[in-house]
């Protein structure tokens, strides 16, 4: 990944005390540092490629391991969740697994991943599909892009949402309603995160004792070290917490503090769930071991996928419940949001990230960044502010943020062209604003510094379908969506290695294999520069990972950390 011989290829790579060494041939390796008995030499085979190990730029380990319990409600590829009857029947099969006492009526029966991109007929589960798996239980169900979810009649009863609720009752949020203005059951935005906060807390309150805190916080611990190892499979050593509450953080740094860590993690508070942010920014720019906050996070819209991205043009087919001028909603007003971005530039002397999918949304950050810009506050930081997802972007937005490159830069989401790129021409967005998501090949011409992510768990940690994706821009049926908006497969490994460290102000350390940078190595089956383009995702596999020298995928059982019985 060295721009000056960018596809150079070397023999062998040499480390120790978790630092690069030496890159060359292995004659010369061998010579200078080979010691009998001591040095250990492994050979990958002529078909392997050694590269550094990828970077996260963008995902939540936290919500992972959150949703680790839960029902999974996948569809293709991921899953089978394909209809409202296989989902309605995965629901019922998890309750009976969970074997609850017949007096329990307020657990809630959580699930994950329901795709009405995917599901037949593209309708959205109602309440009255949940209610037909119980009625005497709640029951709560999350969107894959985790930006919405349904519940229950029992469940919004419990929330104390009814027909007269008004739909903007949550601040940042909303409860839909149809035509007649009954309950749905879906919550968007803000009243989603209330509900799942709300059912996640019901579920964790029966004991309150010492002993069952103690337990608690293992069992969070030991899926935290079981997510860190699935990040691990996927070649990723340096891990994202994209948008952390403040028991998130807690629970990532006291595994750090019991050194228990191997990772390297990079947490972003939320701006609006954290009220200790200025405690928080001592752990900015800087690791403590393996811990360290990367940014402040905001979130200004939804996702495209679940039609309430903010959109400067009405979506193709609204949702249930809105009219056909529909174009989604912001959180924040315009004036309140540069009111907060303003106050962590000047006052925290820290970054932020952005979470923009829509046009409009992404309208509104480029001119908080642009006032910042003239109040001399938007670069006072030593890394930069992050737009994330970038999804659905005009031409001129581009050039505009050409202007503000260096304190700004952007994170790409590519995956959204293969998992759902159908769904945005058939139903969502239409011709020509489809082929312009994740706008790669623009963004490269114009000299842009960008990263692309996962966002898991909306997707897995899965660089590699990022960077196939990124490439060829097929979606799951096939079609070829925005072909000119395709990069080379070099420029997609910079986007998760180079260019992700310097999103996070690590590209002296990592990124590279260069001598006394990090031993932080992935080695993949193939070269994906070599293998044909669309063959990326099936034929490159991650062979091993290390991190600071020290192999963390595969490893044995002898190796393996407190993992859940």
């Amino acid at each position: 990944m060295n721009d000056k011989d960018p596809l150079k290829l070397e023999e062998c790579v040499a480390i120790k005390d978790g630092k690069i060494i030496f890159v060359g041939a292995f004659d010369q390796a061998k010579l200078l540092h080979f010691k009998e008995g001591i040095t250990q030499v492994t050979e990958y085979g002529d078909s392997a490629l050694i590269m550094p190990a990828f970077i996260d730029a963008h995902a939540h380990v936290g919500l992972f391991l959150m949703t680790h319990s839960m029902a999974d409600l996948a569809a293709r590829p991921y899953g089978d969740v394909n209809d409202s009857l296989t989902l309605e029947n995965t629901l019922k099969a998890y309750l009976d697994s969970l074997k609850l006492p017949d007096n329990d009526t307020t657990t809630v029966i959580l699930g994950n991943n329901y795709d009405d991109a995917q599901l037949a007929g593209n309708q959205q589960p109602t309440r009255y599909l949940l209610d037909r798996v119980s009625t005497t239980h709640p029951i709560y169900i999350m969107h894959v892009s985790g930006h919405m979810g349904v519940g229950n009649t029992k469940l919004l009863t419990m929330l104390g949402i009814t027909n007269n609720t008004p739909g903007n009752a949550i601040s940042g949020g909303t409860i839909v309603k149809d035509t007649k203005g009954v309950l749905t059951g879906l919550l968007l935005e803000n009243a989603n995160v209330n509900a799942l906060n709300t059912s996640i807390a019901l579920n964790q309150r029966a004991d309150t004792t010492t002993a069952a805190k103690k337990a608690m916080l293992e069992r969070l611990v030991s899926r935290l070290l079981q997510a860190e190892e699935t990040w691990f499979r996927y070649g990723i050593t340096t891990i994202c917490e994209g948008r952390a509450d403040a028991n998130t953080i807690s629970l990532i740094k006291g595994a750090n503090d019991q050194g228990l860590l191997t990772g390297d993690f990079i947490v972003l508070p939320d701006y609006d769930m954290n009220h200790n942010l200025g405690e928080l920014a001592k752990y900015y720019p800087n690791y403590d071991k393996h811990f360290k906050i990367g940014a402040v996070k905001f979130t200004f819209d939804g996702s495209p996928q679940g039609r309430d991205a903010y959109l400067s043009l009405p979506y193709m087919n609204p949702p249930i419940g809105e009219n056909k001028s529909y174009r989604g909603h912001p959180i924040y007003s315009y004036n309140d949001a540069l009111r907060k971005i303003d106050s962590v530039a000047r006052n925290l002397k820290m970054p932020v990230h952005v979470h923009c999918n829509g046009d409009a949304a992404i309208d509104m950050v480029l001119n908080i960044f642009k006032t910042l810009k003239e109040r001399k506050i938007l670069d006072n930081h030593p890394t930069p502010n992050v737009i994330i997802h970038t999804q659905i972007t005009r031409p001129e937005q581009l050039d505009s943020m050409k202007t503000l490159a260096g304190p700004v830069m952007e994170s790409f989401f590519p995956t959204h062209v293969y998992l759902w790129g159908d769904w945005y021409v058939n139903q969502v967005l239409g011709m020509p604003r489809a082929q312009r998501i994740a706008p790669l090949q623009e963004a490269t011409k114009k000299g842009l510094r960008y990263t692309i992510h996962t966002d898991s768990p909306i997707t897995p940690p899965d660089l590699l379908t990022a960077v196939h994706a990124a490439v060829n821009r097929l979606t799951l049926n096939g079609i070829l969506l925005g072909p000119d908006q395709r990069i080379s497969v070099y420029d997609a490994l910079k986007a998760i290695t180079t260019e992700a460290a310097f999103q996070w102000g690590e590209d002296s350390t990592k990124g590279k294999l260069l001598h006394n940078y990090k031993a932080d190595i992935v080695v993949l089956s193939h070269d994906p520069v070599k293998v044909r383009p669309e063959t990326i995702r099936d034929a490159v596999q991650v062979v091993s990972t290390f991190k600071d020298g020290q192999q963390v995928y595969p490893i044995g059982p002898d190796k393996r950390r407190l993992t859940e019985k």
